[in-house]
């Protein structure tokens, strides 16, 4: 079933738009490639959110982040909804979240089915677990180690209730986005597997971290 893209909020009014119009354009400091895949609908819509997001940050046009934002609510509903989650707490985790860890989340949501490689964090072709949180903050505009036990040692330690949406959350040997709610993240999971949206079990040496401080 394909994404609805039907926001309706008492500021933004109904606003409705194709997701075939979502894979149109890309951020010019995005790295992309011919082999970027599109399989997850998401990826698309993602490139849009992120494309708008970046022109916003530039521009301070008002317009373009009322576009990002019905983009934006729209994956967030659509994440929750796979995961079985509640929609509303998604969509306003990431409302709460700023715009650098919005910018890491909408990055990361660019490369959902691209295949997972080991020792690698190349665009549209395939990326490790900390490969991929790599090329999500670096879009970001912030600089991680290429490894995950770095990069959570590098994070500004964080809990689960006081993480934001788009924050490192780690076990041993394994370093994932976190989503803002519940046990959602969003990662490069192992060989065999491509990025995807899933949830993480209870680990006892679960760690979050903002790579920002």
């Amino acid at each position: 079933m394909g994404i609805a893209v039907i926001i309706a909020g008492s500021c933004l009014g109904a606003v409705v738009a194709p997701v075939a119009a979502a894979a149109a354009t890309a951020p010019t400091h995005m790295a992309t490639s011919s082999r970027v895949r599109f399989d997850d609908p998401m990826a698309a819509v993602a490139i849009a959110a992120l494309t708008d997001l970046t022109a916003y940050t530039r521009s301070g046009d008002g317009s373009v982040l009322i576009a990002y934002v019905v983009e934006r609510d729209q994956i967030a509903t659509e994440v929750a909804n796979r995961l079985g989650m509640d929609p509303v707490a998604m969509t306003t985790a990431w409302q709460n979240a700023d715009f650098a860890h919005q910018t890491a989340l909408m990055a990361a949501f660019t490369q959902l089915g691209v295949p997972y490689h080991r020792n690698s964090s190349k665009a549209g072709e395939g990326f490790d677990c900390s490969g991929l949180t790599t090329y999500a903050w670096g879009i970001a505009g912030t600089t991680l180690v290429r490894q995950s036990g770095s990069q959570i040692r590098n994070a500004a330690a964080r809990t689960a209730e006081t993480a934001m949406a788009g924050d490192l959350v780690y076990y041993p040997g394994h370093v994932m986005l976190w989503l803002g709610i519940d046990n959602a993240i969003v990662h490069a999971p192992y060989t065999g597997r491509n990025v995807e949206v899933d949830t993480v079990g209870k680990h006892r040496s679960l760690r979050y971290g903002n790579p920002i401080g």
